[in-house]
């Protein structure tokens, strides 16, 4: 997959880039296909944040790849990991999560500000590649503030529930601002997209859905994370202890390099990597 260096300028200025026709029909057949699966099949690591605001559901799973085939197939063979590794400038990549999420219409929980990084147990610098498998308008997707992955902060994560910040705030994670209430001072960014096209972004980029209205219709959305392939296991705090106890029990251990069981790695810059 080739990446152009303006476009790899972009997402180190930007903090995020939209990357045009990356997964042809088939390849989004599969994810649709994945994620049916996954609803029909969830793993213990499924969440509803939609349990007590019906009507609509707003839930997610991760990691279902060992148990799915089409999400095995996409991670491994499609060009997310390629594309992923190209704008990291990494020499290889491992796979930190496939997370699909669901929000049908009616839903009122949508994803509060925030940046990946203080969620996932993840060290160093790594990105997420966003896509949704229906056409994304402005105000029905994600939107970012740029260059936010340069500020040099670090922010308490907010439950996609909406109950609130995860923990009383303590370095190096300071209190999320009222982005909302003084959107006017930073440049947001926002993208018009259709299926096959996907966002890439810094795990440190700040962003969150605009629109606090209940869609219209339900969306189903495929969230991918990477790293390079010798990032660490680091812990974040009490609030990612779920996912931490979910990765030993896979051999993955703190203060280790990630890559294993459950995180495989996928591409290197000299070869492809297999399942």
């Amino acid at each position: 997959m080739r990446v152009s260096a303006a476009l790899k300028q972009q997402y180190e200025a930007d903090g995020v880039v939209c990357v045009r026709r990356v997964f042809d029909d088939d390849w989004l057949e599969r994810v649709a296909r994945s994620i049916a699966r996954g609803r029909a099949e969830p793993t213990e690591m499924y969440i509803d944040y939609s349990a007590d605001t019906r009507p609509g559901t707003y839930c997610a799973d991760m990691w279902i790849w060992r148990g799915n085939p089409e999400m095995r197939r996409f991670i491994f063979e499609s060009p997310a990991a390629e594309l992923a590794g190209r704008l990291m400038g990494a020499a290889s990549v491992m796979l930190v999560t496939d997370n699909w999420l669901v929000r049908e219409a009616g839903a009122v929980n949508r994803a509060p500000w925030h940046h990946d990084d203080p969620y996932f147990d993840v060290g160093g610098r790594w990105c997420v590649l966003w896509m949704g498998l229906e056409p994304v308008g402005i105000g029905e997707g994600v939107a970012f503030l740029k260059g936010s992955h340069k500020w040099g902060r670090r922010f308490m994560p907010h439950s996609f529930a909406g109950t609130g910040p995860k923990a009383e705030p303590r370095p190096p994670y300071e209190p999320l601002p009222d982005f909302d209430a003084d959107l006017d001072r930073y440049d947001v960014l926002e993208f018009d997209l259709r299926p096959g096209d996907c966002l890439v972004f810094d795990s440190l980029t700040v962003h969150g859905a605009l629109n606090a209205r209940p869609p219209l219709r339900t969306v189903r959305r495929l969230t991918m994370r990477f790293a390079p392939g010798d990032a660490t296991f680091e812990k974040r705090g009490p609030w990612t202890d779920a996912q931490c106890d979910y990765l030993r029990r896979f051999g993955h251990r703190p203060g280790r390099r990630l890559t294993g069981n459950m995180l495989p790695l996928l591409w290197r810059a000299d070869c492809r990597a297999r399942p």
